[in-house]
């Protein structure tokens, strides 16, 4: 029993030498590419905002100004893609109290409904779109006593949904940037590099912040978005080990 488990112990130091022997012998670098690309959607985010003596009306007259906001911004269908609409908000109205009498009201139900624009990115005609929502009713944010870190109040987000090749086009030039990279520290030691031994692909959002609404986060279709309609911007970093000759 002894001379086995002296026999086990030499195995192991055998195989963690064996596996530092092979650590030494591999490269790694992280290689990085951006590319800035026009955006191809644009999104208009709006709301509408109703109250009412009971719930069923404020339901009714947020439903029905939802239309009309509509039925206005689809009126510019040469850059109106599509529309969105649901309830992000039911519940109480925040009322500011400013005198005493003011503190008997009965609570005053209200709903808010976002209506989500998508529309080709052309910046003077999404002006128009807002400004045809504006007259309709529409806000541009929802009244909130509450600010939060990081809220983005741009009315217009610009994205790139056709984003595949894009990305694997930044992909590629991140590869070769790491293969360059792991060759020229390889140089410096006497070395060249061989085969790819382990690879990490992270990918990078455009827009850093989060977007948040009343500190709630906003989802759009793509990742790649941003409130410049000159360019989006894709990243990508890519960790790669090459063996050491």
């Amino acid at each position: 029993m002894k001379q086995l488990r002296i026999v086990s112990v030499v195995v192991a130091s055998m195989l963690a030498l064996s596996s530092y022997g092979e650590q030494q012998h591999v490269i790694s670098f992280v290689g990085k590419a951006e590319e800035t690309v026009k955006p191809d959607v644009a999104y208009v985010t709006l709301y509408a905002q109703a109250e009412g003596i009971l719930m069923v009306d404020a339901v009714k007259r947020a439903g029905k100004l939802a239309e009309e906001i509509t039925t206005a911004v689809m009126s510019e269908s040469n850059i109106v893609m599509s529309v969105s609409v649901n309830d992000v908000a039911l519940g109480e109205k925040e009322t500011q109290y400013w005198t005493p009498d003011q503190k008997e009201e009965a609570p005053r139900p209200q709903v808010t409904r976002r209506i989500r624009v998508a529309c080709k990115p052309v910046a003077d005609s999404i002006y128009r779109v807002v400004d045809n929502a504006i007259r309709a009713g529409a806000l541009m944010r929802t009244p909130s006593r509450t600010s939060y870190s990081g809220d983005i109040n741009s009315v217009v987000i610009y994205g790139l949904e056709q984003s595949a090749e894009v990305v694997e086009r930044v992909r590629k030039a991140a590869m070769a940037d790491a293969k360059a990279g792991a060759e020229k520290l390889a140089n410096l030691a006497g070395k060249t590099i061989g085969d790819v031994v382990n690879i990490g692909c992270v990918g990078s959002p455009s827009f850093q912040m989060n977007l948040r609404v009343m500190g709630m986060q906003i989802e759009f279709p793509t990742e790649y978005i941003g409130t410049n309609p000159d360019g989006i911007s894709i990243s990508q970093s890519i960790a790669v080990t090459f063996s050491l000759k």
